[in-house]
């Protein structure tokens, strides 16, 4: 079996991986089993989204409402506060997930009730994705048209807003019929006003079989049992938790910042690291051999 693209990108060195036997054998079952046994499950914000362009950073989901010229100051200075009390914590890297959980809790629940006081409208989120410098990833589309005309079902499992992650994936023209969002959905009133968030709240650290066992996407894609899981946390690891009988799970982690140190932490836990990469060059690498596609 010739796994072409595959072994050519491994030669790229923004591609790091502590075993690459292991990753080479994922690899080749994943193209041996074929595309009816695979899904992807990925990260939405800085996964599927560039962590910068040309230096500067690109917006978060959250952050293309943060950065509205229209968002109210009132609301921002709330959420700046909260990010200033709680991102420490979310990234500290001594305290455990268990640790961590209450206040993730917490910050999500805060920004809750400040999303229900802060008047913004279902009318202007159009508008907000355009005047935002948010982009995917090179060759994103590339990937997901690759996956849409195979069938191949993709999650993406956010703790961003799901109203905006859909609103990007639209504008970029991505979001086709094989894509499934589970994020932060906001709830409106009558009128379009934002009243809060509809339960369950995802946070990086809940992104697992808790938060997702009862997904009919799961239920449905119960026979595709090879997984390949894309994230730039180690949060995302858990993403793939609600497939049952998982048969190989391959997973992707996309180190943006804070490299050194934070690369032994992320090359013990992911398959394969890929450093600084504003691209999806290798899984679109994997993808290609699995189809035949030079």
């Amino acid at each position: 079996m010739v796994i072409s693209n595959f072994t050519s990108i491994l030669s790229d060195p923004r591609i790091k991986t502590k075993n690459m036997k292991a990753l080479e054998s994922k690899v080749a079952t994943i193209i041996k089993d074929g595309h009816d046994k695979l899904q992807l499950v990925v990260d939405f914000d800085y996964t599927l989204t560039r962590a910068h362009k040309n230096g500067s950073p690109v917006a978060c989901s959250w952050g293309v409402l943060h950065e509205y010229r229209h968002c109210p100051k009132e609301y921002l200075d709330t959420v700046k506060a909260l990010e200033d009390k709680f991102v420490p914590i979310e990234l500290d890297p001594v305290l455990s997930i268990e640790e961590k959980l209450p206040h993730m809790v917490e910050w999500y629940s805060q920004v809750n009730m400040a999303l229900q006081k802060s008047g913004v409208n279902k009318d202007w989120f159009e508008k907000m994705v355009c005047e935002s410098n948010c982009e995917l990833r090179d060759d994103t589309d590339l990937l997901f048209n690759i996956l849409k005309t195979n069938n191949i079902p993709v999650l993406v499992l956010s703790a961003g807003c799901g109203d905006l992650v859909n609103a990007i994936l639209t504008h970029f023209s991505v979001n086709h019929h094989n894509v499934n969002v589970f994020s932060n959905f906001l709830q409106f009133d009558p009128n379009g006003k934002i009243i809060g968030l509809v339960p369950p709240i995802i946070h990086m650290y809940n992104k697992s079989q808790n938060a997702t066992k009862d997904l009919d996407y799961f239920k449905e894609n119960r026979l595709r049992n090879n997984i390949i899981v894309m994230g730039d946390s180690l949060g995302d690891l858990k993403m793939a938790e609600g497939v049952e009988d998982s048969n190989v799970v391959l997973t992707v982690g996309f180190l943006n910042k804070k490299i050194e140190e934070r690369m032994e932490q992320y090359l013990d836990s992911f398959d394969v690291v890929l450093v600084d990469d504003q691209t999806m060059d290798f899984p679109n690498a994997i993808i290609k051999d699995l189809l035949c596609i030079k």
